[in-house]
């Protein structure tokens, strides 16, 4: 897969192409059909299929002080792309050139000068150019050279899946309903940290991840994760808030504390995939209800990987 920032570094050779145009945050499993369908074409064309996103979303542009939080960062949409076979990834930078692009000039000087779009794959709410006026109608109307296909939304459980949807769910702490939607397992990924170390001295160690990052960050509470350091996998416990038992602080930490591990692993990388919510965050009355309810959460977690273990 080829990867491009900018539009003056690409070139097809006069080869035609076949494209999809969106945001694409979460690569979920409504993209999903968008995506395979645009490898079909490719495929049986025997020509570039390009994914034109986004290097930062929309809202950060017209809403820089209140940005929407994503689903997934530039870099790991890209890996998700490239993972399903796509053979161009385009992730141009939402400027005032991309506000006010109108449709028109878009199809004009992107789609056809530049990329000589052949194929064009709409998803069921998918729009394009200066107030959305581009759509699968106003390519057939106004740019027949382009065959034009969409496809229909996708439904689970009867509900459109929709980035805002998998939104909602992680939000309410709902990770594994948004986990069947995205069909794989939300993470955050961050650069592990010192904290105060008082895990340790009560038998349970955690990695702190600092969080620089766009991304949704799910709501306050223990969740039993699966997290990645290098090449290595270890099951665990994530707790997501303000500790209020240790502390006094509204500083929200992510701590992770990996079954059956106890090394030094401050300033490395840890991806930490939510697999489901064990409970809220709970002030309690002393260190030792703490210790007792993280023993119980212990508990919980092993049973919840024998599961894993038996249907795997």
């Amino acid at each position: 897969m080829k990867f491009y920032h900018s539009l003056s570094d690409i070139n097809l050779e006069n080869s035609q192409s076949v494209i999809t145009v969106g945001m694409f945050d979460g690569v979920h499993v409504g993209h999903l059909a968008v995506i395979q369908k645009v490898i079909q074409l490719s495929n049986a064309l025997n020509i570039p299929s390009i994914v034109l996103t986004f290097s930062n979303h929309p809202s950060s542009y017209f809403y820089p002080e209140n940005p929407v939080s994503q689903l997934s960062v530039l870099e790991e949409k890209v890996g998700l792309l490239e993972s399903l076979g796509i053979d161009l990834v385009i992730a141009l930078p939402f400027d005032s050139y991309m506000a006010s692009v109108s449709a028109n000039k878009f199809a004009e000087s992107i789609l056809i000068d530049k990329l000589n779009v052949r194929d064009m794959v709409f998803g069921y709410d998918n729009h394009f150019g200066h107030n959305r006026e581009g759509s699968k109608e106003f390519i057939d109307s106004l740019f027949p050279s382009i065959n034009t296909h969409r496809i229909n939304e996708t439904k689970i459980n009867k509900e459109i899946v929709s980035s805002s949807l998998i939104k909602n769910y992680i939000q309410k702490g709902e990770v594994e309903k948004a986990n069947r939607l995205l069909n794989y397992s939300y993470s955050l990924k961050g650069t592990i940290i010192k904290g105060d170390q008082l895990g340790r001295t009560i038998g349970f160690p955690t990695a702190n991840i600092e969080i620089q990052t766009s991304k949704l960050i799910p709501p306050m509470g223990v969740y039993f994760t699966r997290s990645y350091l290098g090449n290595e996998s270890f099951y665990g416990m994530t707790n997501i808030g303000v500790r209020p038992t240790v502390t006094r602080s509204n500083e929200m930490r992510i701590e992770t504390h990996l079954l059956n591990f106890d090394q030094d692993i401050y300033g490395q990388t840890l991806r930490v995939e939510f697999l489901g919510r064990m409970r809220d965050e709970i002030k309690f009355e002393s260190f030792s209800d703490l210790i007792s309810q993280l023993e119980n959460d212990k508990i919980e977690a092993l049973n919840l990987l024998a599961k894993i273990h038996i249907t795997t």
